[in-house]
C-alpha cells in the first residue's frame, strides 16, 4: 500500500462513511433492534463487526483446545471446555470484546491525530471487503449476519491480514506512522535506525558446498577433504583481492566454478536412451591466480541474516487444567544449525574476510560478510518499503502494548440483547466442525 497522505474526495468519502469516520455503523443483515452490539468511548461497534469477532474468537479456542489434545475440536468440544478458567461462552465473548475494543481504539486514535484516507486507499478497501464478502472461506461470516459494511469497517481500520507478517494497513498504519515514524513521539531518528539495522542484521554471501552426493549419500572421506581443500583455496583467492568489492565479484565467480564442478562429479543415471556421456573436467585456479570476473553485480547472491533471538510463548491454562508451557520445546538439528549459524556470523565472522564454515555434518560454506551500511541507499535497503519495515520490526510488539493499553482503558457499553442473541453457541457454525 502506498502511504501517500492526499485527502480524500467528498464524493468518495460520502460512500465510505463508514470507514473514513472512524466509526464503525450497522451491518444491514443484522436482526432489527440488535444492530448495536456496543459502545466503545462513543464509537459504536455494530452486531456484524462483533459476530465476525466472535468467530474468529471461537476458531482461537478450537486452536488451543487442538494444540493440547492434537486433533480438531467439534463445536460441542469446545463449547464443553474451559480457558483459562472461563466456560467457552464467556471466554470467547471476552476476546471478541477485546478485539472490538481495539478497533474502537483504532478508530478513536486516527480521528485525534486527524487522519484521513486516501481516494486509492479507500477504493482498495471496497474492491478488498467485497472480496471476501464473496468469497467461499467467508461464508461463516457471512451467513451468520456479517454484512459488506462491517468487512469495510474491519479491513479499513486494521487492514486484510495480521500486523506485523504484512505489516499495518489504512488507519493503523495511519496511527502507527504517527506515534514511531520519524517524526512520532515514540520513533527514532534515522540514523538511529540505521543503527538497528546495522545491529540487528548481517549481510553476507556465501557458497554452499556439499559434503553428500546428488542422492544425499555421505562422499568418502578423500573426496570430503577434496571439497573441504576447493573451499579452503576459494577463501583465499577471494581474501587475496585487495579490494572489498572485488572480493563480492570473486565469490560470484567462485560460486558458478563450484557450481560447474559439481555437474561434473554428477553420474547421469543408466538410461537406454542415452547414447553417449561425456565427461568434463573443470580446472579451478590456484589461490593467487587471477581470473577475469563475468557479472556485473557485487550484489548477486547475498542475502541478509537477522540476529538470533528467542520469544517465549504465552501460557494458556486449557479445559483439563493442565498448561502449555512456555518452556522451549528440545532444538531440532535444523534449529540447531540456524542458531549456530547466526550466532557465528554476528558473533566471530570478521567484516570482509572470506571463512570456511561448517554449517552441519553435510555442509560447508565460504562466507563473507560485508557493510551494510554500504547498500543503504535510497535505490536499495534504504527505500521507503525497508525503512517501514525496519520501524514495524523494531516497534511493533510496543505498538501492540499501546493499542492493548488504549483498548484495556477504553469503556464498553454492551447491548445485553446483542450479546444474548449472537452469542457463540447460537451461531451456525456448522462449516468448522472437522471435516471426517
Amino acid at each position: 500500500m502506498k502511504k501517500s497522505r492526499k485527502l480524500i474526495s467528498v464524493a468518495t468519502a460520502l460512500v465510505l462513511t463508514a470507514v473514513s469516520s472512524g466509526c464503525a455503523v450497522p451491518s444491514v443483515t443484522i436482526g432489527k433492534g440488535t444492530e448495536k452490539a456496543m459502545s466503545v468511548d462513543g464509537c459504536d461497534i455494530s452486531s456484524g463487526i462483533f459476530i465476525f469477532y466472535t468467530i474468529q474468537a471461537y476458531q482461537e479456542a478450537s486452536q488451543i483446545l487442538k494444540s493440547q489434545n492434537n486433533e480438531e475440536p467439534s463445536v460441542k468440544d469446545v463449547k464443553n471446555s474451559t480457558i483459562d478458567g472461563l466456560d467457552a461462552t464467556d471466554w470467547i465473548q471476552n476476546k471478541a470484546v477485546e478485539y472490538c475494543k481495539t478497533l474502537a481504539s483504532v478508530q478513536n486514535e486516527f480521528q485525534k491525530i486527524g487522519g484521513q484516507l486516501t481516494d486509492s486507499e479507500l477504493d482498495e478497501i471496497n474492491t478488498t471487503a467485497e472480496s471476501y464478502y464473496e468469497s467461499e472461506q467467508n461464508k461463516v461470516f457471512t451467513a451468520n449476519g456479517v454484512g459488506l459494511e462491517s468487512f469495510k469497517t474491519i479491513i479499513g481500520t486494521l487492514g486484510s491480514g495480521s500486523s506485523y507478517s504484512g505489516g499495518y494497513e489504512y488507519m493503523q498504519q495511519y496511527v502507527f506512522d504517527h506515534y514511531y515514524g520519524f517524526d512520532g513521539e515514540k520513533g527514532c531518528t534515522e540514523d538511529e535506525l540505521k543503527d538497528y539495522f546495522d545491529e540487528n542484521f548481517a549481510r553476507v554471501k556465501f557458497i554452499s558446498m556439499s559434503l553428500t552426493d546428488s542422492e544425499g549419500n555421505k562422499l568418502s572421506e578423500d573426496e570430503q577433504k577434496k571439497v573441504r581443500k576447493k573451499a579452503e583455496q576459494y577463501a583465499k583467492q577471494i581474501n587475496s583481492e585487495k579490494d572489498n568489492m572485488d572480493k563480492m565479484f570473486k565469490m560470484n565467480e567462485l560460486k558458478d566454478d563450484y557450481d560447474e564442478y559439481v555437474a561434473t562429479q554428477t553420474t547421469p543415471a543408466d538410461d537406454e536412451s542415452a547414447e553417449t556421456t561425456t565427461t568434463t573436467t573443470t580446472t579451478t585456479a590456484e589461490p593467487d591466480a587471477t581470473q577475469t570476473t563475468t557479472t556485473t553485480d557485487p550484489y548477486e547472491n547475498e542475502t541478509l541474516v537477522q540476529k538470533y533471538t528467542t520469544t517465549a510463548k504465552p501460557d494458556v491454562e486449557v479445559s483439563d487444567g493442565t498448561e502449555e508451557s512456555s518452556e522451549e520445546t528440545e532444538e531440532t538439528d535444523a534449529e540447531k544449525a540456524s542458531r549456530e549459524y547466526k550466532q557465528f556470523v554476528f558473533e566471530k565472522l570478521d567484516m570482509n574476510k572470506a571463512t570456511v564454515y561448517d554449517y552441519d555434518e553435510n555442509t560447508i560454506y565460504v562466507i563473507i560478510r560485508g557493510d551494510l551500511r554500504e547498500r543503504m541507499t535510497e535505490d536499495d535497503y534504504w527505500s521507503e518499503d525497508y525503512i517501514y519495515n525496519l520501524q514495524l520490526l523494531r516497534y511493533n510488539d510496543e505498538f501492540t502494548e499501546y493499542l492493548k493499553d488504549l483498548s484495556e482503558k477504553a469503556t464498553a457499553e454492551k447491548v445485553s440483547a446483542s450479546f444474548r442473541r449472537y452469542a457463540p453457541f447460537k451461531l451456525d457454525l456448522s462449516s468448522l466442525e472437522p471435516k471426517s
